[in-house]
């Protein structure tokens, strides 16, 4: 379970894992963003196995009167529980590591369909979320018990968080610009958090939020939080 506020780096953290993986591993592994119901992960899921070519979940589709490039029909026409069982069966065949970009949201009967596939031999199940609240937290929890099967990431250290706030700057040609209290400004509002210190500095190259050499902080740190860090441009060079 690895778990952190939003523009932490959860996703790049388990993006560099992936990429760093032999290749007979990385074919096995199976990212899956967002799920959060019943019906959208078992699709998810199902959708990723049909591009590795699951035999298991071939076989299944064919035996339900349906055609491989069918998939989207057999999908819809399946109760949960047949997906359920196609599901198990193809992970109990076959190796693959799971990784589901969980965000905040997670319904019952998802966080149930976690559990057993956790609790599969040769099926690793790797958690990316923010907080979990409630009876669901609890319930996904006690399957990441042990202290070696969670990783918490927290803010920058403030000194690999400046030299962050130094090349987004330059990537976004702020140089041009009075930055010295807009750099100040940036580590606070953003809690050093990596994500937001990307998208502050995004916003501050728009000509609305400068006024002559200076950058307006305030309100672009105010439209940051309204506008949410998804919908705003990302800068995928800046990696380190």
């Amino acid at each position: 379970m690895v778990s952190g506020p939003a523009g932490i780096g959860k996703t790049r953290l388990i993006g560099e894992v992936i990429k760093s993986l032999p290749k007979e591993l990385s074919e096995s592994c199976i990212y899956l963003p967002a799920a959060g119901g019943l019906r959208q992960m078992l699709g998810g899921l199902l959708r990723k196995l049909l591009v590795t070519g699951d035999p298991t979940l071939l076989r299944q589709v064919r035996a339900d009167g349906f055609r491989r490039t069918d998939f989207k029909a057999w999908l819809n026409a399946q109760s949960s529980s047949h997906l359920k069982g196609t599901l198990y069966r193809a992970a109990e065949k076959r190796t693959y590591w799971i990784f589901l970009d969980l965000l905040s949201a997670i319904t019952p009967p998802a966080a149930k369909v976690i559990t057993e596939l956790v609790r599969m031999r040769d099926t690793p199940v790797y958690l990316l979320t923010r907080e979990l609240k409630g009876q669901t937290a609890e319930q996904l929890l006690k399957l990441y018990w042990r202290d070696e099967q969670r990783l918490s990431l927290g803010p920058l250290p403030e000194t690999a968080a400046r030299s962050l706030v130094e090349s987004v700057s330059k990537s976004f040609a702020l140089g041009q610009l009075e930055l010295q209290t807009f750099r100040r400004e940036v580590l606070r509002r953003s809690g050093r958090i990596p994500g937001a210190i990307v998208q502050m500095c995004a916003l501050a190259a728009e000509p609305r939020y400068q006024a002559g050499l200076r950058v307006k902080t305030g309100l672009l740190h105010v439209d940051y939080l309204l506008r949410g860090r998804e919908k705003l441009p990302r800068l995928e060079k800046v990696t380190e």
